[in-house]
C-alpha cells in the first residue's frame, strides 16, 4: 500500500482518483490548492516589504514551517 502522505498533494490526489478514492482525491486537491493560496500570500507579504506587526511575523513564520 503506498503511503499517500508521503507524495506531494497532486501525486497522491492522482493516485487516489486513480484507485477510486474520490472523497481521498478531494481532499488532497485541497491540500494543494491551500498549499498554492498560502505560498502565494506569503510571497506576497514578503514583496511588500513593510514591517509587520510581531504577531503577523509569527503567523508567516509558523505558516512557512507548516509548508516545509
Amino acid at each position: 500500500m503506498i503511503d499517500l502522505t508521503k507524495l506531494t498533494p497532486d501525486e497522491a490526489e492522482a493516485i487516489a482518483h486513480a484507485e477510486g478514492f474520490t472523497g481521498i482525491a478531494a481532499m488532497f486537491a485541497r491540500i494543494s490548492d491551500l498549499e498554492f493560496a498560502a505560498d502565494t500570500l506569503i510571497q506576497r507579504l514578503e514583496d511588500w516589504g513593510n514591517e509587520l506587526p510581531t504577531e503577523t511575523a509569527q503567523a508567516l513564520d509558523h505558516l512557512r514551517e507548516l509548508l516545509s
